[in-house]
């Protein structure tokens, strides 16, 4: 049975106006319905079954991704990954990796059967259903924490509704999942964490993310494998990543004109460099004419992959920034649109410059000017990178999936 005939039931009732007139999710209703339909089944444990997910189900990406390729190579667990699309469920399945379609009964009677549930987002990566107690459910997140996620409406109108206390509907983070995992040990940023989840201090707990254990990978072949995944020309002496936060304003502009594209690719045909653009996976809001050195990667794209392969990152206000700075390589904050995004989205600091382990740039040509300056800013700023890096992530040692699986038991 596919449960996506629930959602057209739902639409068929007009659910959407319901939900504007009672001011909540639209997917509320969906997700209240899967989770009290999944009590008429039996929860029989299986001490062998660990579940994964990411991305609502979209991608196989962060670190569930990496912890399925620890698990795999480490145990004999039976990993199954959670796809709520056909087009990756597909691509998986070619790959020999055991996948199953959310939406379906098969997947709620599995889930219910888990040893072990790790997702990157939430409940959206897998099914909002009722765990038996044997089950350990785990949210892996997906980035630290700069930007502001607490006003989002995902969080004030869907997580912290009243509606989902008035129908018992636990989806909020301190009733669906056992564990949050961090980064970072730094009491200012678990105090983030806690408040935004609603969720006690107790229960995060700092193992580091397994999605930066590859960012410890010195094996050349890797990086020649994955310069070839990329399509990146053997003649290419640099990689510059830029990689942007998601933006909800509706009439936010693109980082880049044709004409500053074309100075883009000027300076990147003269030093031998190609510059990689992947857009956030939730938009993408690039759009460019075809350039030589310039190219656009699909935003399913592995951003771990494409952080270990490049010499510098372009990035604003996003999270991939704690990351990258494990690899002690050059970072570049390019704020075009600073006032309009710290006006309306925020972020937890009281300036960026606080976290800036780079300069902060607002303009193209000060982008460029930067790239063309890169070993100065380099070595300027190599002080604050390590300092900015430690208060992100405790661990520099590429161990996250170990010793997350073994506070857990797993291993």
């Amino acid at each position: 049975m596919n449960l996506k005939i629930f959602g057209i039931i739902l639409h068929k009732i007009k659910i959407t106006k319901i939900s504007k007139i009672l001011n909540i999710n639209q997917n509320f209703f969906f997700d209240l319905l899967i989770f009290h339909f999944s009590k008429i089944f039996r929860g029989n444990v299986d001490d062998n079954l660990i579940i994964l997910g990411a991305a609502n189900g979209k991608a196989f990406i962060g670190n569930p991704k990496y912890l399925y390729y620890y698990l795999k190579k480490n145990t004999n667990y039976n990993l199954i990954w959670f796809s709520k699309s056909e087009r990756l469920t597909r691509e998986l399945r070619k790959k020999g990796i055991n996948t199953i379609n959310a939406y379906s009964l098969e997947g709620i009677k599995i889930l219910k059967k888990a040893r072990a549930v790790f997702v990157s987002h939430g409940w959206g990566d897998i099914l909002p259903i009722k765990f038996p107690p044997r089950t350990v459910v785990v949210q892996t997140w997906h980035g630290g924490f700069i930007k502001i996620k607490g006003k989002h409406p995902y969080i004030t109108k869907y997580i912290n509704s009243k509606w989902t206390t008035l129908t018992r509907l636990k989806i909020r983070y301190y009733q669906f999942f056992n564990y949050v995992i961090s980064s970072s040990n730094d009491d200012k940023l678990l105090t983030i964490a806690s408040d935004v989840f609603k969720f006690p201090k107790e229960r995060i707990i700092v193992t580091g993310f397994p999605r930066n254990d590859i960012l410890f990978s010195n094996q050349l072949n890797l990086l020649k494998k994955l310069k070839e995944n990329y399509n990146i020309p053997k003649s290419i002496k640099r990689i510059i990543l830029y990689a942007p936060t998601y933006r909800e304003l509706i009439h936010t502009r693109d980082p880049f004109n044709d004409e500053d594209l074309f100075e883009l690719n000027e300076l990147c045909v003269k030093t031998d460099t190609i510059f990689l653009m992947k857009a956030h996976i939730n938009e993408e809001i690039i759009s460019l004419k075809n350039f030589k050195n310039i190219k656009r990667v699909g935003k399913y794209s592995d951003i771990q992959e494409l952080l270990l392969i490049s010499d510098i990152l372009v990035t604003d206000y996003s999270s991939v920034v704690c990351d990258f700075l494990l690899l002690e390589r050059p970072i570049l904050l390019y704020t075009y649109d600073y006032n309009d995004y710290i006006g309306n989205r925020g972020i937890y600091y009281n300036s960026l410059d606080e976290i800036a382990p780079g300069p902060i740039l607002f303009t193209v040509e000060q982008l460029i000017k930067a790239i063309t300056n890169i070993d100065e800013i380099k070595l300027k700023y190599r002080h604050k990178l390590i300092e900015v890096r430690d208060f992100f992530n405790k661990y520099k040692d590429g161990k996250a999936s170990k010793r997350l699986l073994e506070f857990l038991r797993l291993v």
